[in-house]
């Protein structure tokens, strides 16, 4: 297993369910040696997640989950070790944070005249900083309007469905572009669960490194060996380094558990040697 790296986790700072602090613990828990908080489109919960890590003699480094675009297709991004006040950083958190709040009003809307509670399941957001589709999903589970977040997606928010909005996000040019003016590296993250032909999956690689990406989630929660395999190809081809991370929001989730990931194959170079000698043999740890 490779317990000792992490480097994608939601907190409650966006659709996690831990604070940035019981996060920590739960990941220290977990055998985890070094982390990255990587909550979609916002850094607001590194400096508690920096300070309960230290205190648990747990590393980390700087982290996000920028949403972008390409061809028409939402595809996430992950930044580490960027200086997180950086303009760059602060100007892409704003641009979607704006997108966010449009779109969540635009959803609640369709949901209203679809039958759905809507509104009233965004009027239980009131206060949340970075609204996400899973915060709404979570609140018609609370009313009642459906089973659980499965189902939430399949019956109301997932793509096709009554209350699905695609956001232009901001392009994945733009994207790469802002975590490098931050003095960080770009990670394409879950490469295998957008719905891709082979060919365009490589496609998008080679365009993400061609931007100046850096890595790409080799290994990420759930992920089949085969899918592993698939992963290890596209690195290799495109000249990429690997990254792994749970893509925890909630520990109870088990194929999501901080710390239960395969190990980085030895063919990918490990991202996670930038930022030292000790962790770049983290695998061995």
């Amino acid at each position: 297993m490779n317990d000792a790296v992490d480097f994608h986790l939601h907190s409650t700072a966006s659709d996690g369910v831990l604070t940035p602090t019981a996060l920590a613990q739960c990941v220290h828990a977990a055998g985890v040696k070094l982390c990255a908080l990587t909550d979609h489109d916002t850094t607001s919960g590194l400096e508690e997640m920096a300070c309960a890590a230290t205190a648990l003699g747990l590393s980390t480094v700087t982290g996000i989950e920028l949403s972008s675009g390409w061809h028409g297709r939402d595809i996430h991004i992950v930044g580490l070790g960027f200086d997180p006040a950086h303009e760059a950083i602060e100007a892409a958190i704003t641009t979607r944070a704006t997108l966010r709040q449009a779109r969540m009003g635009a959803i609640a809307a369709r949901l209203d005249r679809a039958g759905a509670p809507g509104s009233e399941a965004l009027a239980r957001l009131d206060g949340v900083a970075n609204p996400t589709r899973t915060h709404l999903a979570r609140a018609l589970v609370d009313l009642g309007a459906v089973a659980n977040l499965p189902a939430a997606f399949t019956r109301w928010l997932g793509r096709g469905r009554p209350g699905h909005i695609p956001t232009e996000w901001p392009s994945l040019e733009a994207t790469v572009t802002a975590i490098a003016r931050a003095g960080g590296v770009a990670v394409l993250a879950h490469p295998m669960r957008y719905m891709l032909s082979a060919g365009q999956r490589r496609t998008l690689m080679k365009h993400f490194r061609d931007l100046g990406g850096g890595a790409i989630e080799v290994v990420t929660g759930g992920m089949a060996p085969h899918q592993i395999e698939t992963s290890v190809g596209l690195a290799l081809r495109a000249g990429l380094e690997g990254s792994v991370g749970s893509d925890c929001h909630d520990p109870s989730l088990p194929w999501h558990r901080p710390g239960r990931l395969a190990t980085l194959p030895k063919a990918v170079a490990p991202v996670w040697h930038r930022w030292g000698a000790t962790w770049a043999t983290a695998r061995e740890l």
